[in-house]
């Protein structure tokens, strides 16, 4: 091993004592809400101290930290984040294992020799006069307060200033304030303060309140999947969050900034499982409107529609499901078989449309290469916006059987026969899967619109036991618009957001914070932005708790 990387090595390890990816563990007792009364609402569930950075925030982070015009896109090469639910920021399930250790580091030395070799990029970092110590003094205390989310201390500026000072004898080459800061930041960004968000305060009692560069990094990370900016810090500094006026004010700047715009796509983006849209692939004999652009599309779409409807229009889960109008360019428009706008455009889709699951991509990706497909349609839409109980398929499943020769079938009557009343499936597919798979079918497996299947007329009623009691609906439209005024819906999209902000899985200790939000959704119809700063202003989300749940109320539970 080389000198530099011992150097470094030692210095990393002397920042990483006290640092470990473990709950915070304390006497064990039920918090939920059957056990207290109303304040339970503003409870925190027991999380990780040390929540790691996804490679998704570390992308975000590392390009605003060396203030880049692009994220780095180095984390491609990572060894891949296991996502432990729906949605990938889960920090408490990420390690570090000896081969990420060494993708950080190739990352860290790689960033490094850019930024040094960059006279406009250094000079984005470094002052640009004064002695070669007074600018690598400035520029550790400001990078380092930015890296890791707070002023360092005293030992800590001693320790990465003298680090920085040797930079002169291991990069001789470079001007020395240049090696100085080359060796700091491959040192900073393989720091476990830079790689984990710690929470470390401490105080008498449960909650505990983060302190204040703490919130500020929990919020930022929330908001914009990146470390907080200067104004934030600067907001921190100043006590103004621990203010519930200064919090919301600083929440409502963060949703008008572009990254804001980022981080509630991903959210959708991660909802919908549209990752499953670039795989969509049809023959074109039986498909024509079909070309290898449909499926980027297809994504764009549906970030572009959440973005017209939560920073255009305000609004909130209803429109979303509801809208009768899309955000397309000309490849959608010949499979909707609407006029083609120049570029992207808002178009009306008619009747026959209603929000994310009418588009094309959620269709297309829930279908087979040939034709619709019910069950998994139906499945997608029972977790995600209903979070239905649905147990996992039985091993060994049988498939569905083929239509019978020389007599037409829909392909709804051939999975009536299978899984319907009266058969082995009967009980989550007959009551769940099914009512709400089927009625879908008037879109076929590119997402077209249909009124026929093998020659029959399609049929996309039916009957779903909602738990305020039974809905019918004719079809998508009609399920859409039953959805948007029912209490599971908000319940379970307001959990999902709590998931994606908090950065952890819902537990039972949530249930009365996830309703109120639920609610105001449901009977004030609250718009989206207005849903996120009320679970930022929480006091769920300003503090952590100090106990640890048994582990039968840290499982994820239904709405």
């Amino acid at each position: 091993m080389t000198q530099r990387m011992l150097l470094l090595l030692g210095w990393v390890l002397a920042l990483a004592g006290g640092c470990r990816g473990q709950v915070d563990a304390g006497p064990a007792g039920p918090r939920g809400a059957e056990t207290c009364g109303a304040d339970c609402a503003e409870l925190p569930a027991p999380t990780s101290r040390v929540p790691r950075l996804s490679h998704e925030q570390w992308e975000n982070a590392t390009r605003d930290l060396l203030r880049l015009d692009a994220r780095p896109g180095l984390s491609a090469s990572f060894q891949p984040d296991i996502a432990s639910g729906t949605f990938d920021n889960d920090g408490s399930a990420f390690s570090v294992n000896q081969r990420l250790a060494e993708d950080y580091q190739r990352a860290a030395l790689t960033l490094a020799e850019d930024i040094t070799a960059d006279a406009d990029a250094l000079a984005r970092l470094v002052p640009a006069t004064g002695t070669t110590e007074t600018r690598l003094d400035a520029f550790v205390r400001e990078f380092g307060a930015r890296a890791y989310r707070r002023p360092l201390t005293d030992d800590e500026i001693t320790r990465l200033g003298d680090l920085a000072s040797r930079g002169a004898a291991l990069y001789p080459a470079l001007d020395p304030a240049a090696a100085g800061v080359r060796i700091a930041i491959e040192a900073v960004l393989q720091s476990p303060h830079f790689l984990y968000r710690p929470e470390l305060s401490t105080g008498a009692g449960d909650p505990i309140a983060l302190a204040p560069y703490e919130l500020a990094s929990r919020l930022s990370f929330a908001l914009w999947n990146s470390i907080p900016d200067d104004a934030l810090l600067d907001a921190a500094a100043r006590g103004a969050l621990e203010d519930d006026a200064g919090l919301r004010a600083e929440a409502e700047r963060m949703l008008d900034d572009p990254r804001a715009h980022a981080m509630v796509g991903a959210f959708h983006f991660q909802w919908l499982d549209a990752r499953r849209y670039a795989d969509v692939d049809r023959a074109t004999t039986l498909f024509p409107e079909f070309d290898p652009t449909l499926p980027a599309s297809m994504e764009q779409e549906a970030l572009r529609f959440v973005d017209a409807v939560v920073f255009d229009d305000d609004g909130g889960l209803a429109e979303l499901l509801t809208a009768p109008y899309s955000v397309i360019d000309a490849n959608l428009a010949r499979v909707y078989g609407v006029p083609a706008p120049e570029g992207w455009q808002r178009v009306s889709l008619g009747s026959r449309r209603a929000g994310l699951f009418t588009q094309i991509g959620f269709l297309a990706a829930q279908a087979t290469s040939t034709e619709t497909d019910p069950i998994h349609r139906g499945v997608h839409v029972n977790r995600r916006v209903l979070c239905a109980d649905l147990p996992a398929p039985p091993m060994m499943a049988p498939g569905l059987p083929p239509a019978e020769p020389g007599r037409p079938q829909t392909l709804r009557e051939r999975i009536d026969a299978h899984t319907g009343e009266g058969t082995c499936g009967a009980r989550c597919h007959g009551g769940l899967i099914n009512p709400i798979g089927f009625a879908f079918e008037h879109y076929d497996a590119l997402g077209r619109w249909r009124d026929t299947d093998e020659g029959l007329p399609v049929d996309a009623s039916s009957v779903y036991a909602f738990a305020s009691g039974e809905r019918a609906f004719r079809d998508a439209v009609e399920l859409a618009d039953v959805m948007a005024n029912e209490q599971a819906t908000h319940r379970c999209y307001a959990g999902q957001w709590l998931e994606y902000l908090y950065g952890r899985r819902r537990t039972r200790v949530d249930d009365l914070l996830v309703r109120r939000v639920a609610d105001a959704s449901l009977e004030g119809r609250a718009s989206v932005r207005d849903l996120i700063l009320a679970l930022v202003a929480s006091p769920a989300f300003r503090t952590r708790a100090a106990t640890e749940l048994p582990d039968e109320t840290t499982m994820e539970v239904a709405p």
